[in-house]
Protein backbone atom coordinates (compact mmCIF):
# COMPACT_ATOMS: atom_id res chain seq x y z
CA UNK A 1 0.00 0.00 0.00
CA UNK A 2 3.15 2.38 0.45
CA UNK A 3 3.88 1.84 -3.13
CA UNK A 4 -0.11 3.18 -3.65
CA UNK A 5 0.78 5.94 -2.37
CA UNK A 6 4.13 6.72 -3.70
CA UNK A 7 2.29 6.36 -7.24
CA UNK A 8 0.15 8.84 -6.02
CA UNK A 9 2.83 11.40 -4.53
CA UNK A 10 4.38 11.07 -7.95
CA UNK A 11 1.83 11.62 -9.92
CA UNK A 12 0.94 15.14 -8.27
CA UNK A 13 4.47 16.17 -8.42
CA UNK A 14 4.20 15.28 -12.01
CA UNK A 15 1.15 17.53 -12.08
CA UNK A 16 2.87 20.35 -10.36
CA UNK A 17 6.02 20.27 -12.58
CA UNK A 18 3.91 19.72 -15.60
CA UNK A 19 1.53 23.85 -14.76
CA UNK A 20 5.51 25.11 -13.69
CA UNK A 21 6.93 24.13 -17.13
CA UNK A 22 3.24 25.08 -18.74
CA UNK A 23 3.86 28.74 -17.02
CA UNK A 24 7.60 28.66 -18.56
CA UNK A 25 6.65 28.11 -21.50
CA UNK A 26 3.53 30.13 -21.78
CA UNK A 27 5.93 33.37 -20.86
CA UNK A 28 7.02 32.81 -24.76
CA UNK A 29 4.33 31.25 -25.97
CA UNK A 30 1.52 33.57 -24.78
CA UNK A 31 -0.67 31.37 -27.27
CA UNK A 32 0.10 28.39 -25.50
CA UNK A 33 -3.02 26.33 -23.53
CA UNK A 34 -2.89 24.63 -20.86
CA UNK A 35 -3.64 20.67 -21.09
CA UNK A 36 -6.47 20.20 -18.73
CA UNK A 37 -7.32 16.68 -19.03
CA UNK A 38 -3.28 15.67 -18.18
CA UNK A 39 -3.09 18.02 -15.42
CA UNK A 40 -6.19 16.76 -13.84
CA UNK A 41 -6.11 13.45 -14.38
CA UNK A 42 -2.83 13.56 -12.99
CA UNK A 43 -3.26 15.79 -9.95
CA UNK A 44 -6.91 13.99 -9.16
CA UNK A 45 -5.36 10.70 -9.87
CA UNK A 46 -2.58 11.07 -7.64
CA UNK A 47 -4.40 12.88 -4.48
CA UNK A 48 -6.37 9.67 -5.09
CA UNK A 49 -3.82 7.09 -5.44
CA UNK A 50 -1.98 9.27 -2.23
CA UNK A 51 -5.08 9.02 -0.23
CA UNK A 52 -5.95 5.29 -0.94
CA UNK A 53 -2.17 4.81 0.22
CA UNK A 54 -2.18 6.75 3.09
CA UNK A 55 -5.73 5.30 4.23
CA UNK A 56 -4.40 1.23 3.83
CA UNK A 57 -0.98 2.43 4.67
CA UNK A 58 -2.17 3.46 7.85
CA UNK A 59 -4.34 0.18 7.95
CA UNK A 60 -0.86 -1.68 7.39
CA UNK A 61 0.41 0.47 10.19
CA UNK A 62 -2.50 -0.22 12.65
CA UNK A 63 -2.20 -3.72 11.75
CA UNK A 64 1.99 -3.52 12.42
CA UNK A 65 1.32 -1.68 15.78
CA UNK A 66 -1.18 -4.68 16.54
CA UNK A 67 1.74 -6.58 16.06
CA UNK A 68 4.05 -5.07 17.19
CA UNK A 69 1.62 -4.65 20.23
CA UNK A 70 1.63 -8.40 20.53
CA UNK A 71 5.20 -9.12 19.76
CA UNK A 72 5.72 -6.30 22.28
CA UNK A 73 3.24 -8.01 25.06
CA UNK A 74 4.97 -11.47 23.90
CA UNK A 75 8.77 -10.03 24.63
CA UNK A 76 7.39 -8.07 27.97
CA UNK A 77 6.28 -11.94 28.86
CA UNK A 78 9.75 -13.30 27.71
CA UNK A 79 10.81 -10.76 29.72
CA UNK A 80 9.34 -11.38 32.79
CA UNK A 81 10.12 -15.48 32.40
CA UNK A 82 13.51 -14.23 31.57
CA UNK A 83 13.79 -12.35 34.82
CA UNK A 84 12.26 -14.95 36.46
CA UNK A 85 14.85 -17.15 34.93
CA UNK A 86 17.59 -14.77 35.70
CA UNK A 87 16.70 -14.36 39.41
CA UNK A 88 16.41 -18.62 39.49
CA UNK A 89 20.04 -18.17 37.77
CA UNK A 90 20.93 -15.75 40.26
CA UNK A 91 19.85 -18.16 43.15
CA UNK A 92 21.80 -20.88 41.87
CA UNK A 93 25.00 -18.35 40.82
CA UNK A 94 24.87 -18.02 44.49
CA UNK A 95 24.26 -21.56 45.31
CA UNK A 96 27.32 -22.70 43.00
CA UNK A 97 29.54 -19.24 44.36
CA UNK A 98 28.99 -21.00 48.02
CA UNK A 99 29.62 -24.47 46.74
CA UNK A 100 32.64 -23.34 44.85
CA UNK A 101 33.77 -21.96 48.17
CA UNK A 102 33.26 -24.83 50.37
CA UNK A 103 34.72 -26.77 47.30
CA UNK A 104 37.51 -24.21 47.74
CA UNK A 105 37.51 -24.75 51.23
CA UNK A 106 38.00 -28.86 50.72
CA UNK A 107 40.23 -28.06 48.09
CA UNK A 108 42.64 -26.56 50.52
CA UNK A 109 42.38 -28.77 53.02
CA UNK A 110 42.79 -31.87 50.25
CA UNK A 111 46.25 -29.88 49.81
CA UNK A 112 46.96 -30.04 53.33
CA UNK A 113 46.06 -33.29 53.92
CA UNK A 114 48.33 -34.23 50.50
CA UNK A 115 51.11 -32.25 51.57
CA UNK A 116 50.95 -33.92 55.52
CA UNK A 117 50.95 -37.43 52.98
CA UNK A 118 53.70 -36.55 51.40
CA UNK A 119 55.64 -35.81 54.17
CA UNK A 120 54.59 -39.37 55.71
CA UNK A 121 55.44 -40.72 52.62
CA UNK A 122 59.18 -39.33 52.44
CA UNK A 123 59.67 -40.26 56.17
CA UNK A 124 58.61 -43.68 55.62
CA UNK A 125 60.65 -43.65 52.56
CA UNK A 126 63.58 -42.67 54.46
CA UNK A 127 62.93 -45.49 57.01
CA UNK A 128 62.61 -47.67 54.06
CA UNK A 129 65.79 -46.41 53.37
CA UNK A 130 67.09 -47.06 56.55
CA UNK A 131 65.96 -50.49 57.21
CA UNK A 132 67.56 -51.66 53.21
CA UNK A 133 71.01 -50.30 55.18
CA UNK A 134 70.30 -51.94 57.88
CA UNK A 135 69.01 -55.22 56.14
CA UNK A 136 72.45 -54.53 53.96
CA UNK A 137 74.55 -54.63 57.29
CA UNK A 138 72.73 -57.28 58.87
CA UNK A 139 73.68 -59.44 55.55
CA UNK A 140 77.26 -58.15 55.75
CA UNK A 141 77.40 -59.42 59.70
CA UNK A 142 75.48 -62.54 58.60
CA UNK A 143 78.20 -63.32 55.98
CA UNK A 144 80.79 -62.91 57.92
CA UNK A 145 79.02 -64.98 60.81
CA UNK A 146 78.50 -67.33 57.92
CA UNK A 147 82.01 -67.06 57.03
CA UNK A 148 82.92 -67.43 60.66
CA UNK A 149 81.12 -70.09 61.24
CA UNK A 150 82.51 -71.87 58.60
CA UNK A 151 86.29 -71.67 59.67
CA UNK A 152 84.77 -72.86 63.11
CA UNK A 153 83.08 -75.93 61.13
CA UNK A 154 86.28 -76.76 59.83
CA UNK A 155 88.54 -75.85 62.65
CA UNK A 156 86.15 -77.99 64.73
CA UNK A 157 87.27 -80.76 62.01
CA UNK A 158 90.22 -80.35 62.62
CA UNK A 159 89.98 -80.72 66.12
CA UNK A 160 87.71 -83.67 65.70
CA UNK A 161 90.41 -85.08 63.70
CA UNK A 162 92.91 -84.42 66.37
CA UNK A 163 90.79 -85.36 69.19
CA UNK A 164 90.54 -88.49 67.36
CA UNK A 165 94.67 -88.87 66.99
CA UNK A 166 94.79 -87.90 70.78
CA UNK A 167 92.20 -90.50 71.55
CA UNK A 168 93.81 -93.13 69.55
CA UNK A 169 96.96 -91.97 71.69
CA UNK A 170 95.94 -91.99 74.68
CA UNK A 171 94.26 -95.65 73.61
CA UNK A 172 97.74 -97.06 72.91
CA UNK A 173 99.20 -95.24 76.15
CA UNK A 174 96.33 -97.05 78.00
CA UNK A 175 97.46 -100.25 76.05
CA UNK A 176 100.84 -99.69 77.35
CA UNK A 177 100.37 -98.70 80.37
CA UNK A 178 98.64 -101.68 80.81
CA UNK A 179 101.23 -104.07 79.56
CA UNK A 180 103.19 -102.31 82.05
CA UNK A 181 101.33 -102.52 85.03
CA UNK A 182 101.48 -106.18 84.31
CA UNK A 183 105.27 -106.26 83.68
CA UNK A 184 105.29 -104.66 87.72
CA UNK A 185 103.22 -107.17 88.79
CA UNK A 186 105.18 -109.91 87.52
CA UNK A 187 108.53 -108.01 88.38
CA UNK A 188 106.83 -107.65 91.77
CA UNK A 189 106.08 -111.40 92.33
CA UNK A 190 109.53 -112.22 90.95
CA UNK A 191 110.98 -109.16 94.06
CA UNK A 192 108.55 -111.02 96.45
CA UNK A 193 109.90 -114.78 95.90
CA UNK A 194 113.65 -113.19 95.90
CA UNK A 195 112.72 -111.88 99.76
CA UNK A 196 111.03 -114.97 100.88
CA UNK A 197 114.21 -116.62 99.55
CA UNK A 198 116.68 -113.93 101.43
CA UNK A 199 114.68 -113.69 104.64
CA UNK A 200 117.22 -115.57 106.79
CA UNK A 201 120.04 -114.13 108.99
CA UNK A 202 121.97 -117.48 108.35
CA UNK A 203 123.18 -116.99 105.33
CA UNK A 204 126.47 -115.00 104.72
CA UNK A 205 127.01 -111.28 104.27
CA UNK A 206 128.42 -111.83 100.49
CA UNK A 207 124.60 -113.66 99.88
CA UNK A 208 122.99 -111.24 101.32
CA UNK A 209 124.90 -108.22 98.91
CA UNK A 210 123.89 -110.19 95.98
CA UNK A 211 120.71 -110.52 96.65
CA UNK A 212 120.23 -107.15 97.66
CA UNK A 213 122.46 -105.44 94.43
CA UNK A 214 119.82 -107.97 92.67
CA UNK A 215 116.69 -106.65 94.35
CA UNK A 216 118.09 -103.53 93.60
CA UNK A 217 118.49 -103.65 89.84
CA UNK A 218 114.86 -105.79 89.42
CA UNK A 219 113.39 -103.17 91.61
CA UNK A 220 115.09 -100.44 89.19
CA UNK A 221 114.46 -102.09 86.02
CA UNK A 222 110.51 -102.83 87.28
CA UNK A 223 110.90 -98.76 88.00
CA UNK A 224 112.20 -97.63 85.06
CA UNK A 225 109.23 -99.79 82.95
CA UNK A 226 105.82 -98.37 84.93
CA UNK A 227 104.44 -95.38 83.44
CA UNK A 228 101.88 -92.86 84.20
CA UNK A 229 100.25 -90.76 81.73
CA UNK A 230 98.83 -88.61 84.10
CA UNK A 231 97.56 -88.48 88.02
CA UNK A 232 94.17 -90.14 87.16
CA UNK A 233 96.03 -93.10 85.57
CA UNK A 234 97.80 -93.48 88.45
CA UNK A 235 95.36 -92.95 91.16
CA UNK A 236 93.23 -96.15 89.05
CA UNK A 237 96.60 -97.95 89.23
CA UNK A 238 96.22 -97.86 93.15
CA UNK A 239 99.82 -96.19 93.22
CA UNK A 240 99.26 -92.36 93.82
CA UNK A 241 100.70 -90.33 95.81
CA UNK A 242 104.26 -91.65 94.28
CA UNK A 243 107.09 -90.79 95.50
CA UNK A 244 110.45 -90.12 94.24
CA UNK A 245 112.32 -93.76 93.23
CA UNK A 246 108.60 -95.57 93.24
CA UNK A 247 107.56 -97.40 89.82
CA UNK A 248 106.09 -94.74 87.65
CA UNK A 249 107.22 -91.78 89.27
CA UNK A 250 107.96 -88.72 86.85
CA UNK A 251 108.23 -85.37 86.80
CA UNK A 252 104.94 -84.91 84.82
CA UNK A 253 103.34 -85.89 88.26
CA UNK A 254 105.55 -83.96 90.29
CA UNK A 255 104.49 -80.54 88.86
CA UNK A 256 105.79 -78.63 92.38
CA UNK A 257 109.07 -80.90 92.56
CA UNK A 258 108.98 -82.00 95.79
CA UNK A 259 109.61 -85.74 95.46
CA UNK A 260 105.65 -86.96 95.63
CA UNK A 261 103.75 -86.82 92.71
CA UNK A 262 99.79 -86.88 92.44
CA UNK A 263 98.87 -85.66 96.57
Amino acid sequence: MIFIALLGFLAIIFSILYIIVHFIKKIKDKQRVLSKKIFYTALLGGIILFILGGAFADTDELTQINELEKQNQSLSDENDTLKLENKELKSKVTDYENEKEELETKGIEFEKKIESLEEKKKSLEDEKNTLEEKVDELNNKNADLDNKVAKLTETNTNLDEKVDKLTQTNTDLNNKVANLETELKSANSKVASLESNTSTHSTTQSISDDSTNSSSSSSSNTSSNVYYKNCTAAREAGAAPVHRGDPGYGKHLDRDGDGIGCE
